[in-house]
């Protein structure tokens, strides 16, 4: 089969830069996958050379097929990871900024942390439909978890006086619906700029092909999750560990983007997570030891309290980031049962 093996061959050269053992599981699994196509064609009464061409066809353009599966299978390059890393980046420079205004007072540092926040939401929305138009890589997947959340947590907001064409929001008025105008409007953007639902379903196939691709969108809520883990603490106290914090969740996402292989990228994650819990873990622990504020009911917290209740909230935490993994082993038996 001749068009086989050209396709092959294009395909080949274009997963140049996977490790060798990567390269050649993946032209395997690429041969037996467009034999299969081309088996269920012929059933249907194709010939041969005319079944072989059609399942080719249908696998899509050699070029695209091989940059989709150097973003499953590859590690990113150090442009990809700077992406990857952004989210966490902008997230911990906002959340250190509003800690130093409690720090240092001064009326402007507020307003440079709100709109370090609004900021930060506009850049991850940008960010979000360059990875839509792009297919979803696997930097994107962060992006799109931060815009959901802030879409949800924007639904419940109040913004009492502010004044948007010609509408004034009221002291209860919550945004509601109109929370999600900004993501609705990305989404048309991309979708004009790609006139095809392809890349929402190239967002579903790579999730399917690297299941750590989901579980690196949820790794993306931990700069959110350790903030509010230090709400009500003096904001001079928590301005140095949210600032090891942002070092730490980012550092985990670069070590994620440049690993190569499912387990490295799984583990990038759960040391990430781990550290950085850990971190908060004893940052809190030590604030709360014996404190009783004037506004807390009861007796105060000791330390081995605290300690006990952040490990179980850290095993939760553990079990929703890592929950995707039960994609890879659905992904396994299915192969099992195909190849039997």
């Amino acid at each position: 089969m001749s068009s086989l093996k050209s396709y092959l061959a294009k395909l080949e050269a274009c997963l140049g830069g996977l490790p060798p053992d990567a390269q050649r599981a993946v032209m395997e699994e690429l041969r037996d996958h467009l034999e299969d196509r081309a088996a269920a064609l012929r059933a249907d009464g194709l010939e041969e050379e005319a079944s072989m061409s059609e399942a080719i066809e249908r696998f899509g353009e050699a070029r695209e097929v091989g940059a989709a599966l150097r973003d499953v299978h590859g590690r990113g390059s150090w442009a990809e990871a700077l992406a990857g890393m952004v989210p966490f980046l902008v997230i911990g420079l906002a959340s250190t900024m509003y800690a130093l205004v409690g720090f240092l007072p001064y009326v402007w540092l507020g307003y440079v942390a709100l709109w370090l926040f609004i900021g930060g939401y506009l850049a991850l929305l940008i960010g979000f439909g360059v990875g839509w138009v792009k297919g979803f890589p696997r930097w994107s997947y962060p992006y799109a978890g931060y815009v959901l959340v802030f879409t949800l947590y924007f639904m419940s907001m109040a913004t009492p006086g502010l004044r948007i064409f010609n509408y004034t929001f009221g002291r209860n008025d919550l945004w509601g619906w109109r929370a999600w105008i900004p993501f609705l409007v990305m989404a048309v953007i991309a979708l004009l700029l790609t006139r095809s639902m392809r890349p929402l379903l190239q967002l579903v196939t790579r999730a399917w092909q690297d299941w750590t691709r989901l579980s690196f969108g949820l790794y993306g809520i931990m700069p959110l999750v350790v903030f509010l883990s230090f709400d009500e603490v003096n904001k001079g106290y928590q301005l140095p560990f949210l600032l090891v914090l942002t070092l730490v969740l980012a550092g985990g996402a670069l070590a994620y983007m440049r690993s190569a292989k499912t387990w490295q990228r799984a583990l990038a994650l759960l040391i990430g997570l781990t550290l950085s819990w850990a971190v908060t873990t004893v940052g809190t622990a030590i604030y709360w030891d014996g404190r009783l504020e004037p506004w807390m009911r009861g007796e105060p917290d000791h330390w081995y309290e605290i300690v006990g209740r952040s490990a179980i909230a850290g095993t939760v935490l553990v079990a929703l980031i890592f929950v995707p993994a039960l994609l890879g082993l659905l992904r396994r038996t299915v192969k099992s049962i195909r190849a039997a």
